[in-house]
């Protein structure tokens, strides 16, 4: 008896016997640990401020007001009015379409405009006496002009009804050609082909130009000229805009194109649309 209880002992006491009382046994389900807490984000933690610190400084800067950011347009056109204040005692003034275009930080225009020029009693008077003034006859004129903006904003009119208008203040320069119809009458391709590059009106189109010139007039042989000034243009929010500007004449090329008039103003007044 004794001895069979021993050789059970010595059976149930060996590796093989655990486990195979272990695989027998039935598992338990594994206990549920507790779920991780969910991790801080601290992503933005280096930029948090507290707000007493925030109302003792400044907090950022604001973009640039604009009401109507001219620089995205694609391209304006408008009409166009001036009248010219030369040194003579003859009466200016031109009509004419222009179209105008932004180039990064600047403001091109091209402008074709029709001068009419007519005499006064005072012309009529110095007809009389061998006495001449430079002046130009009626002809037509094509500009291409190019602004720089020096100070722009928004700005709110007296009138509370008007509405907000985007003001620029531009710095200009000015390149004007001269056609005179008619002056060429009479001349070989060749001919007409040199003088319309040519910086001064030929003899045969002086000549030409006797019979349309204002009485007491001496026609200014200049084709070209070079202008500078400033403008103020009002665009407004619906792509409207009116464009006051004052250029005067520069005398650079006087010595080439033999102008006789030096220095003399322009005031013109453009309105139009902007797309």
């Amino acid at each position: 008896m004794i001895r069979s209880l021993l050789i059970l002992f010595v059976l149930l006491s060996s590796p093989r016997a655990v486990l195979a009382a272990e695989e027998q046994a039935p598992k338990s389900p594994p206990e549920s640990s507790p779920a991780d807490p969910e991790k801080a984000d601290d992503t933005l933690e280096g930029f948090r401020t507290p707000l007493d610190a925030l109302t003792e400084r400044m907090i950022g800067t604001a973009s640039k007001s604009v009401r109507f950011d001219w620089r995205k347009s694609n391209l304006g056109i408008g009409l166009i009015g001036s009248e010219l204040l030369e040194r003579n005692n003859f009466g200016s003034t031109r009509l004419g379409l222009l179209a105008r275009r932004p180039f990064g930080k600047f403001m091109g225009e091209l402008a074709i405009s029709r001068a009419f020029t007519w005499g006064t009693d005072s012309t009529e008077k110095l007809a009389l006496t061998p006495y001449r003034q430079y002046g130009r006859p009626s002809r037509i004129e094509l500009d291409v002009n190019l602004g720089y903006p020096l100070a722009e904003g928004v700005v709110t009119a007296l009138p509370g009804f008007f509405p907000a208008t985007e003001l620029v203040f531009s710095a200009n320069a000015g390149f004007r050609y001269l056609f005179y119809p008619g002056a060429m009458g009479g001349m070989k391709f060749q001919d007409v082909a040199t003088s319309l590059l040519a910086p001064r009106l030929s003899d045969h189109e002086l000549g030409q130009l006797e019979s349309s010139r204002p009485g007491g007039m001496q026609i200014d042989p200049a084709r070209y000229g070079l202008l500078a000034g400033i403008s103020l243009d009002v665009y407004f929010g619906s792509g409207g805009f009116l464009s006051p500007r004052a250029m005067m004449a520069v005398p650079l090329v006087g010595v080439v194109t033999g102008t006789g008039l030096g220095l003399w103003w322009e005031l013109s007044l453009a309105a139009g649309w902007t797309f």
